[in-house]
């Protein structure tokens, strides 16, 4: 079966991240913002791209080094079992047919404080559902993921997302600025907690490749 298109191309997912990246480096614990990542980008494809998609939390595991054969995990293994609760969990973004995991660019930041030594590269995650490994031992190659879906804690999430006017006054400020690939951002100022404002401008580091 052949795989299916990609929804964005890897200049269009980088202004994607770009733009979250940029709004929320001044206001955010940056490299644990799966949440607004995730919301925020759902909101961006759905809205400005025109692509349904659905902000997703749980579990994930991504194999990132074949050489020294490691994965980085979010969540939490109970009994073996890799899960996620409200202290322990990720967020991503899912299509009908793909996830897409707007944080992967800065995931070397996420894990450095969890003690992980090695370096992850800059790399855009946008896989096919159906290469979701059916087991964690299937995990052989750069690139190999998999995700468990928590519906209670993605509902309970989204809820407090919505509730919190910080978040949303961002998310806004991300819709409002977003342009697609290659047009140009229009100029956009915020506010810092001082009361004064500053122009945006677009920050974050590079992307080169993808999972």
């Amino acid at each position: 079966m052949p795989i299916a298109k990609l929804p964005l191309t890897l200049p269009e997912y980088e202004r994607v991240f770009r733009v979250i990246y940029s709004v929320i480096d001044d206001h955010a614990n940056t490299p644990h913002a799966c949440m607004f990542f995730s919301f925020v980008g759902a909101l961006i494809l759905e809205q400005k791209l025109k692509i349904k998609a659905t902000p997703i939390a749980g579990a994930s595991v991504l194999y990132v080094d074949a050489i020294s054969n490691n994965a980085i995990t979010f969540g939490e293994f109970t009994d073996g079992v890799l899960t996620s609760h409200r202290e322990a969990f990720h967020c991503w973004v899912q299509t009908k047919d793909f996830a897409i995991d707007f944080m992967a660019p800065i995931f070397n930041e996420s894990v450095q404080s969890r003690g992980y030594q090695g370096v992850i590269p800059r790399k855009m995650f946008q896989r096919p559902l159906d290469h979701i490994v059916d087991s964690l031992s299937d995990l052989q190659k750069p690139g190999d993921f998999a995700l468990s879906p928590n519906p209670d804690l993605t509902k309970e999430l989204l809820g407090k997302f919505m509730d919190s006017p910080a978040s949303t006054d961002l998310a806004n400020v991300c819709l409002t600025w977003f342009t697609k690939y290659p047009r140009l951002l229009p100029p956009l100022s915020m506010m810092n907690d001082l009361g004064e404002t500053y122009p945006l401008t677009l920050k974050g580091p590079s992307i080169s490749g993808a999972w």
